[in-house]
């Protein structure tokens, strides 16, 4: 419905109707497979170049340094468990954070089981992963690290690019890893600068369809999970998404179209405007912290767990998160890592915010959501809501 409120953007972004319009027409026209070697063969090729051409742009990476995956887990499981396997890449030490997205710590549980030493740092009391803590932590033996750009849980920030120049200048063998799922066509993304070795990226937090993704690998960085095929180089086996890498594209010319900095000063100022609002309301807790990415506010309603609250203005049409939309109702294992207790941590709600939302929206939000609280702690009559509807 129009008058709905999307407030869940960083579990998935909507797509528009010039990505659609694009995705349509490929499947109609052209969705015949690249590695064919006839006119349409060569047609899709054209497409899947294009793509690879226009995407790779955006962080300043060449072409052949791009390859396509069905998003930001896949690409996450190749970099880590596909660098690391037997003869590729030597030590047995891994270093990332006790708050990268689950996708990432299942493949550290992976490479544990196969006999790797996983060091799990911790962010400081500011949100942010102590760079010289980290410094300290790599060795000899260390592998490779990985820290996400952008939490997705809180929206905080980390400094990827000290963190890397600290670990390359500890062992310049070291292969570093980001999860760059949250900050990609946000903030500022340049792979030149940044000088990391990979990162993960995924379409639809930017308007594109579900199931397409990249990984960037800088230019002598070899990594394969798979067997069985030469599609991406030999990086990613298996037949492209062409119609979804061709809407990727699509939302990324979008992207390009507009100004990054402009985004994020709307974005701030609705982010803003909602914690001033928010922190007018009795026992409402922050959780996101300072300087944090503008598209995304983490914060706890006190005594109303945070499904509770959920359901309640899911019945005004708006429509926000709880954690991690992959978490399901698992008690975030980010938001205890910077040390929360169990009552903020059940009460945590995600507002996530992407370019289409208005200042509007915010308002009627805050207007509808102060509302749900005074209902909800005046029903309240036990001392305990229930989560039900």
């Amino acid at each position: 419905m129009s008058s709905d409120i999307y407030f869940d953007n960083a579990a998935t972004t909507m797509v528009g109707e010039r990505v659609a319009k694009r995705v349509y027409d490929v499947l109609l026209s052209s969705a015949t497979n690249p590695s064919s070697l006839h006119k349409l063969g060569r047609l899709a090729k054209e497409i899947l170049e294009d793509a690879r051409n226009k995407i790779s742009a955006i962080i300043n990476c060449e072409p052949c340094e791009l390859y396509f995956t069905s998003g930001a887990t896949e690409s996450n499981m190749i970099a880590l468990l596909g660098n690391l396997k037997p003869k590729l890449r030597s030590g047995k030490r891994v270093i990332t954070t006790a708050v990268e997205h689950k996708s990432l710590l299942a493949c550290c549980k992976k490479l544990e089981n196969l006999g790797y030493e996983v060091v799990y740092l911790k962010p400081g009391k500011n949100g942010k992963i102590p760079v010289q803590e980290l410094e300290q932590l790599v060795d000899e033996d260390t592998s490779l690290v990985s820290v996400m750009y952008v939490n997705n849980e809180t929206g905080d920030i980390y400094d990827i690019k000290e963190l890397a120049k600290a670990v390359k200048i500890k062992n310049p063998r070291t292969l570093f890893h980001c999860d760059a799922a949250q900050s990609f066509g946000k903030l500022t993304l340049n792979a030149r600068e940044l000088n990391i070795d990979a990162m993960s990226f995924c379409g639809h937090k930017v308007g594109a369809p579900q199931g397409v993704g990249f990984l960037f690998l800088k230019k002598g960085v070899k990594a394969c999970l798979l067997e069985g095929g030469v599609q991406e180089l030999g990086i990613r086996m298996g037949t492209e998404n062409l119609p979804g890498i061709a809407g990727f594209a699509e939302a990324c010319e979008n992207l390009r179209s507009r100004q990054l900095a402009e985004n994020f000063e709307r974005m701030k100022s609705l982010k803003d405007f909602l914690i001033s609002k928010l922190l007018e309301i009795d026992e409402i807790k922050i959780n996101s912290a300072a300087n944090s990415s503008p598209y995304i506010l983490n914060f706890s309603v006190l005594g109303i767990p945070a499904q509770v609250m959920l359901n309640r203005l899911e019945k005004d049409g708006i429509f926000v998160g709880v954690g991690a939309a992959c978490s399901k109702s698992k008690e975030s294992h980010v938001l205890k890592a910077l040390g929360l207790g169990s009552e903020v941590i059940n009460s945590a709600i995600r507002v996530s915010f992407w370019q289409e939302n208005k200042m509007a929206e915010a308002e009627r939000f805050v207007d509808v959501f102060s509302h749900a609280v005074c209902e909800l702690r005046a029903n309240d009559t036990r001392g305990n809501l229930e989560i039900g509807r």
